[in-house]
């Protein structure tokens, strides 16, 4: 049995919900709105966990069963369906918030969390200023009813403080030319050169939800680590969350190679004075790595359109924006029919005034 958290105004007994604008905790009955330190001494530190029975029912995809489960909301008695990664999700009757306090606790419990800073109506805003400059969207892609799709996710991400060993090797020439009379003469001199060095990374990040395409996540970076908090279930009030499901050896792949394009650079730009250096051979041990379990805020929307699924993202904290947009067919053939028309006139006028 999993427990939940859902936290209650002091004042009217409400579900309560953080906000991103204010940065304050938020009650929409009664408007209320109160600090973290507040919510803490009225609903107990991080909030006593309120049993939720799982109903027993068997649905005929075992798959689905196997991986789901079925909670019943205390506050309305609504049922909610979780799958086995949700930390936190919403009551669709009474709006209220859930967190799954089994998975944050523990050895599941993150160490950090970056507070939503971009709240939905910010994030509208930034979405709608931002299709105003892609001409070839469908006019449904920003519309009301797909801007009500969007929701605040905080995403499970991996982040590595590594120290490395990096070596490379290269060909490196110096190549100089000048003129002997009616001759010109080139002379090249041909180097081996190698570069060595210790370095450390820290903060190397990588998404930990399979869900998540990791070029989006990739895409949505950076985030600023200074705005970095311990880690409290309260912030997961007013947003939906996931626990991570990648584990930190399979995160490593990625981190690596990050890892290994940065030091590269670094090794291939401190070799100077030459008109041409080709790398021959590149290497890149791991010493010893320091992981933190963290929360990372992002908005997040889906779209479908003739069949394919488009996904966009905010990154919550500083409003960058990423994602692969739909072409409406309808808007290019109709550019290119305008095109055609175009110089079809030029052409007729041209001749006319021939």
């Amino acid at each position: 049995m999993d427990n939940t958290l859902q936290l209650k105004c002091p004042n009217c007994g409400a579900s309560i919900g953080f906000n991103a604008a204010s940065q304050l905790f938020v009650c929409e009955f009664c408007n209320s709105d109160f600090t973290e330190a507040e919510i803490n001494a009225a609903n107990g530190k991080e909030a006593d966990g309120i049993s939720l029975e799982k109903e027993e029912y068997i649905p005929e995809n075992t798959d689905f069963a196997d991986h789901t489960n079925l909670y019943i909301c205390e506050s309305c008695g609504a049922e909610i369906v979780a799958d086995e990664n949700t930390a936190a999700t919403f009551c669709h009757y009474c709006h209220g918030t859930v967190t799954l306090k089994g998975r944050v606790s523990g050895a599941l419990q993150p160490e950090l969390i970056i507070p939503f800073k971009i709240d939905k109506a910010m994030a509208e805003t930034s979405f709608k200023n931002w299709c105003k400059k892609k001409w070839f969207l469908p006019k449904s892609f920003s519309s009301q009813g797909q801007l009500e799709k969007m929701v605040g996710l905080y995403v499970p991400f991996w982040l590595a403080d590594c120290e490395v060993d990096a070596s490379a090797e290269y060909d490196a020439k110096k190549v100089h030319s000048y003129r002997s009379g009616d001759y010109r003469i080139t002379n090249t001199k041909v180097y081996s050169a190698s570069r060595a060095a210790k370095m450390e990374y820290r903060g190397i990040p990588a998404d930990g939800s399979r869900k998540l395409d990791d070029k989006l996540m990739d895409a949505v970076e950076p985030f600023d680590y200074n705005e970095f908090l311990p880690f409290s279930m309260n912030y997961f009030s007013g947003f939906y969350a996931d626990k991570y499901d990648v584990e930190k050896s399979e995160a490593i792949n990625r981190i690596k190679e990050r890892m290994t394009a940065g030091a590269i650079r670094v090794l291939y730009q401190s070799v100077t004075g030459y008109t041409s250096v080709v790398p021959k051979g590149q290497r890149l041990r791991i010493i010893k790595t320091k992981w933190h379990y963290t929360m990372l805020p992002v908005w997040f929307m889906t779209y479908m359109y003739s069949g394919k699924k488009y996904f966009f993202a905010i990154n919550g904290q500083t409003g960058k924006i990423a994602g692969i947009i739909p072409v409406s067919v309808g808007k290019l053939i109709f550019m290119a029919l305008c095109f055609i028309l175009g110089f079809t006139l030029i052409g007729l006028i041209g001749g006319a005034i021939l």
